[in-house]
């Protein structure tokens, strides 16, 4: 199946979607590399492992949520054309 190209407002959305989610995956980067230094001394503070775990799973979800965006923006795209081609 050959899909038609974005129309102008489709297009926009598109790249819109895509700076989103580049973000997002920055983001998630910079969560990842925080030093586990920063968070303080691990034998003078207990909830060390919890913020590690922390750092962990928001670096996750920032990273789950540029893929939903750019699924979210797909689907999106490909239900506007369903339609045009139905009328």
């Amino acid at each position: 199946m050959i899909l038609p190209p974005p129309d102008e407002s489709s297009q926009r959305t598109i790249t819109r979607s895509r700076v989103l989610s580049y973000v997002l995956v920055a983001l998630a980067a910079v969560v990842f590399s925080l030093r586990p230094d920063l968070f303080g001394d691990p034998q003078a503070q207990p909830w060390h492992a919890l913020l590690h775990l922390w750092r962990i799973v928001a670096g996750l979800l920032l990273g789950l949520a540029a893929l939903g965006v750019q699924i979210v923006v797909g689907v999106q795209w490909r239900r506007g054309l369903r339609r045009a081609a139905d009328d």
